[in-house]
């Protein structure tokens, strides 16, 4: 009641923008909508901690409970695609509710000019968020949970009183996916980083020390040690995996890896290439937001004063880099861009809602100059909506392109 008691009492432009932002979510919702789940999706939710301390089995473990605390059987798919509904608009709502949180947080500090701005990232942050976990590909992916834990983390972060939960969020994080640590560690990482740079005390020391060996700690369990009696519970595993997918046709591949600890890599290798070819189409596309980036990062780090000031904000612009090992060892870039995609806007997002003077220079002049060039407006308008991010195929774009140039014999390899 609170929350609705202020938000009728917000800012009519930041309220309209809230409605404008739930229309754009729910008609996102209902283009990309198809209403089941893959296998490797629901095979997740067979993976729970009745086995042990086991690698991505936080979903797992939550819909066990479920299945327990209420009087129906969530053992079957028809139950999966009704809790994957439920879950995913719930997801969505909390997208909104952040939206609202980061304009109205320190609304009276900042110019008209940085509120667009935030509106802008917030705006294509949704598009991309919504459209990715709403089309079937990632349908009840765990991505979301990570995307969501690291939205909780960030903006506990907004508060110095609840600071310290980001650390939580951070650890449920890795609990939910170890990948958790290569692809959206970084953002909370990086702001608890300019925090300690910043202010310059041990707290905020202990905090970013003490979270950065907490998610290495758990991503190390889980790589290395969570599957020694993987052998004795396959079966059970594997019967309730079945039961949980369409038509009983669960992800064999997922249950050998993560249950008995088969690497699977061997298997991916087509994939491999198509994701090479895929990964230059995609940078040749963005080479202007490629550029746009550095040019920034640049200006502002020359601004700077000093190295410690300086360290901030080169720490911001390398961050995305934890993805390389993924890109490198696996496949899924389409899972990766929407890593990096996810880290720079909220990363961003953060600074200027913190309002940090050199980030909120630099982008209300970036959207200057875009306003001032219609073909920069029109690029950029394309780019957001190249949506959404796959699994394997990055998007639709990339993939297409990529298809083509298999079909006529001229790719590289």
């Amino acid at each position: 009641m609170n929350l609705i008691r202020r938000f009728i009492q917000t800012d009519e432009k930041i309220k309209n923008y809230i409605y404008m932002l739930m229309f754009v979510d729910a008609a996102t919702f209902i283009t990309t909508y198809r209403g089941w789940v893959r296998s490797y999706n629901t095979t997740m939710l067979a993976l729970s901690y009745e086995y042990g301390f086991t690698s991505r089995s936080l979903i797992g473990t939550l819909y066990h409970l479920l299945d327990r605390i209420t009087p129906i059987d969530m053992m079957q798919y028809e139950m999966v695609r009704k809790f994957a509904f439920v879950i995913t608009v719930l997801f969505i709502i909390y997208i909104v509710y952040f939206s609202y949180k980061c304009l109205v947080w320190n609304k009276k500090d900042v110019s008209d000019g940085v509120l667009k701005v935030e509106q802008y990232i917030l705006l294509a942050f949704n598009i991309a968020v919504v459209s990715t976990f709403t089309y079937a590909y990632n349908y009840l992916r765990v991505d979301f949970c990570m995307i969501w834990m690291t939205l909780l983390g960030l903006s506990s972060l907004m508060n110095k009183r609840t600071e310290w939960m980001s650390l939580i969020f951070a650890a449920l994080g890795v609990m939910f996916h170890q990948g958790y640590v290569l692809m959206y560690f970084n953002a909370i990482l990086i702001i608890q980083f300019y925090y300690w740079l910043t202010r310059k005390n041990f707290k905020n020391a202990i905090l970013f020390i003490s979270t950065f060996i907490t998610g290495s700690g758990l991503f190390l369990w889980f790589e290395l040690f969570s599957r020694s009696n993987g052998a004795a519970i396959f079966e059970k595993v594997q019967r309730e995996a079945s039961n949980l997918s369409y038509q009983g046709i669960y992800h064999t591949t997922l249950l050998y890896h993560e249950v008995l600890g088969i690497d699977v890599s061997g298997a991916e290798t087509d994939f491999v290439y198509r994701n090479h070819v895929q990964l230059i189409v995609y940078v040749v596309i963005l080479i202007p937001v490629i550029y746009s980036l550095f040019r920034s990062f640049y200006r502002i780090v020359k601004k700077a004063n000093g190295w410690i000031d300086k360290l901030k904000y080169i720490g911001l612009a390398v961050g995305s880099l934890t993805i390389v090992p993924d890109m490198l060892l696996k496949i899924d870039y389409g899972r990766w861009i929407m890593a990096v995609v996810v880290y720079y806007m909220m990363s961003i997002l953060i600074l200027l809602v913190l309002g940090d003077q050199l980030i909120v220079e630099e982008a209300c002049y970036m959207v200057s100059r875009i306003k001032g060039k219609p073909w920069l407006l029109l690029y950029f308008t394309i780019v957001v909506l190249a949506v959404p991010y796959m699994d394997v195929d990055i998007d639709a774009i990339a993939r297409n392109v990529q298809r083509f140039m298999e079909t006529r014999g001229i790719l590289f390899y």
